[in-house]
């Protein structure tokens, strides 16, 4: 899942389906103009203006949102035919429903939001588990995964058991020598205390962490900002992601799990 605000565009939206579990709003909708592009978009957001996910009805094959085209090319240019992902924060089936099904192991806490990427936006894949990420991760065998992926959002961001030093501990636990931690937070550029604090708390674990911010945007819009993380220096050697630059956050403080 990602966070996109929408809230500018006046465009009109054919609502398809809404779900409610008491403390999140899920839509459906169709729409033919999404971020300043044309096409007939169908798309997954939250009640609070978040986009989750979109495709192109017109051409389903074709990746609409830059993050998760990015997080693919990545892995393709990588390990092109055998890397093995975790991921946390299914959506749409973006990312997992362009590899094969063994593949990509995916965790997604809400039931509702698979029910609605099979009903409205042909996820054809059986490799769903439904349950908290970091449990069902802490579940896999130790270096199993060549990426950890984590695209997970609430209404108030990114959960905080998902941004921890410990977290991120077990992740690398579960990474292979020279695996990656991929994860797609948003936030501001500058003055931003938690994109600081999550750069800050993945250096504590990772040897080489970059930070890679969406260009798109007013120079203090909240934008996605994609954070690499590898034991290994030479993994994290990526020479650049499409419509994203580099960017270096100020020093944050440590997060840690609450007692």
């Amino acid at each position: 899942m990602a966070f996109f605000s929408v809230g500018k565009e006046k465009t009109e939206l054919y609502e398809l389906a809404r779900k409610s579990n008491g403390s999140q709003e899920i839509v459906v909708y169709e729409a033919h103009e999404l971020f300043g592009q044309t096409g007939r978009f169908r798309v997954l957001q939250f009640g609070d203006n978040a986009v989750q996910g979109a495709i192109d009805l017109r051409d389903p094959d074709r990746i609409v949102l830059e993050y998760p085209r990015e997080i693919v090319r990545l892995i393709r240019e990588r390990t092109p035919e055998t890397g093995r992902i975790f991921m946390i924060g299914h959506g749409i089936g973006t990312i997992a429903g362009q590899f094969r099904e063994d593949q990509c192991l995916v965790a997604e806490v809400n039931a509702e939001i698979v029910e609605l990427s099979r009903s409205y936006f042909q996820y054809g894949w059986n490799n769903v588990e439904i349950g908290d990420g970091r449990a069902l991760l802490e579940q896999q065998a130790d270096g199993s995964f060549d990426y950890v992926i984590l695209d997970a959002f609430t209404r108030e961001g990114t959960p905080h058991h998902l941004t921890t030093e410990e977290f991120f501990a077990l992740a690398r636990q579960k990474l292979k020598a020279g695996g990656m931690l991929i994860m797609n937070a948003a936030g501001k550029l500058q003055r931003d205390p938690v994109l600081s604090a999550i750069h800050t708390t993945m250096e504590q674990v990772f040897t080489s962490v970059r930070a890679f911010a969406l260009t798109e945007g007013e120079r203090d819009a909240e934008r996605n900002v994609l954070f690499l993380g590898s034991e290994n220096p030479a993994a994290a050697d990526v020479n650049g992601l499409e419509g994203f630059m580099q960017v270096k956050l100020e020093q944050g403080y440590v997060l840690r799990d609450r007692v």
